[in-house]
């Protein structure tokens, strides 16, 4: 890391613990988490005022008000609130990404996750250090496959908890993390028993493709943060900061573009035999793109959602982008007799993206947000240099330089202007 990012992330290290770590508000999420009783994105002072006006008969009630979870809002939970706020809180009471309510002693220590994806949030967070186990997806992903392996190699010795769908009581006992990170993969009534048996809270981290909505990256970053320590969450401020430089850096270029102008874009991949794409990639919408496949809602296969060809073809995409971890090529696309009517067939704008592959990642999906900008309006973004953006993006996120140019020499086929 150069000398000027380290000097500027003390600057931000500093501004956080001056500010007693109080981020932005104005995101459109609910951080749900006990004590976030005015129900926006953060737990601030403004959760005090609001209490009080509950408490004052001003305010209507509210699910998070109730700050410990005991079932009466009173002065209690005042005092809980301010502990949280000031990082000095024991325990912690959040809703989790599938819906799950779980009390967890604070700050964590030990961390195993059974999937790359939590793994990766963990990471960005600067906590790889609290992880003590973790699933077997991981152990057998490629290290040239992941940045956290990469990086990390270390943790692929780490001890096997088993795998999602059957996570092993007896390895989980002997690691004692406190807290086990699972996905969508892992069943509610399994989480439940394994949490039972091991005395292990269990935390399902789905970070879905979007960055400031309902459970994305902004979400995520700070829930995890809440209950690692106050470290992260600085960490958790200084990457929503990132971010929001880099997608403001966009959209005020694509502010511009009208909407008859924006090309429309698919995301397809396969699983299976079945072709399946994502109604909800942020990425898309933030470099300028419409979504074909916006507000469709087909039957789901692992949060995808299965498409037909006769859809792909009234469709008709400018633009179509392959995610480079399926069995889905670019080949099969072109040379289909059924999409050579296309337009994005017939212009050759049919590209591979990182997408879902190694599970969907922030850091990756805000590359993808200048990668698609210049697909989408190359003349628009003609001076963006992707490549060298990408890996500082990458390098804030995990370290290391030139990780962009490893990714692409590692099989992810992107499209390059060098």
């Amino acid at each position: 890391m150069t000398q000027m990012k380290i000097v500027l992330r003390m600057v931000v290290f500093l501004t956080c613990m001056f500010l007693a770590c109080i981020p932005v508000s104005g995101y459109e999420f609910t951080l749900n988490v006990y004590g976030n009783a005015n129900m926006d994105d953060i737990i601030d002072e403004n959760d005090i005022s609001f209490l009080h006006g509950i408490l004052d008969g001003t305010k209507e009630k509210t699910l998070f008000a109730d700050a410990n979870n005991d079932g009466i809002i009173n002065e209690d939970d005042l005092t809980r609130i301010k502990a949280i706020i000031t990082g000095d809180e024991d325990s912690l009471t959040i809703i989790d990404h599938e819906g799950v309510t779980v009390t967890v002693d604070i700050p964590v220590q030990t961390i195993a996750p059974l999937m790359l994806s939590p793994l990766q949030i963990v990471t960005h967070l600067g906590a790889e250090d609290k992880v003590v186990a973790v699933g077997n997806n991981i152990k057998l992903m490629g290290e040239n496959k992941s940045f956290v392996l990469h990086e990390h190699p270390e943790l692929k010795n780490l001890p096997d908890i088993g795998t999602t769908t059957d996570p092993s009581t007896e390895a989980i006992i002997q690691a004692n993390p406190d807290v086990i990170l699972g996905t969508i993969h892992t069943g509610k009534e399994i989480s439940q028993i394994v949490s039972q048996n091991t005395k292990s809270s269990f935390l399902y981290i789905n970070p879905n493709e979007s960055f400031e909505g309902e459970g994305g990256a902004y979400e995520i970053w700070r829930k995890l943060a809440l209950i690692l320590g106050n470290d992260e969450r600085y960490r958790a401020e200084e990457l929503i900061q990132i971010c929001n430089d880099k997608i403001s850096d966009i959209e005020k270029k694509t502010s511009t573009i009208t909407e008859s102008d924006k090309p429309k874009v698919l995301l397809v991949s396969a699983i299976g035999d079945s072709l399946v794409t994502s109604s909800t990639y942020e990425p898309i919408t933030i470099a300028g793109g419409i979504n074909v496949a916006d507000g469709i809602h087909t039957n789901n296969i692992h949060g995808m959602d299965v498409i037909a060809i006769e859809q792909i073809i009234a469709w008709n995409p400018d633009v179509i982008l392959v995610h480079s971890g399926s069995s889905l090529t670019i080949e099969k696309i072109v040379s289909d007799p059924n999409f050579k009517s296309l337009n994005a067939v017939k212009n050759n704008r049919v590209y591979y993206t990182k997408a879902w592959f190694t599970g969907w990642d922030p850091a990756t999906g805000l590359c993808e947000c200048l990668y698609f900008a210049k697909l989408f309006n190359p003349d628009k973004f003609s001076d963006l240099n992707v490549e060298n953006n990408c890996n500082e993006i990458l390098e804030e996120f995990y370290g290391d330089s030139g990780l962009y140019d490893w990714m692409l020499k590692n099989g992810y086929n992107l499209y390059t202007w060098k």
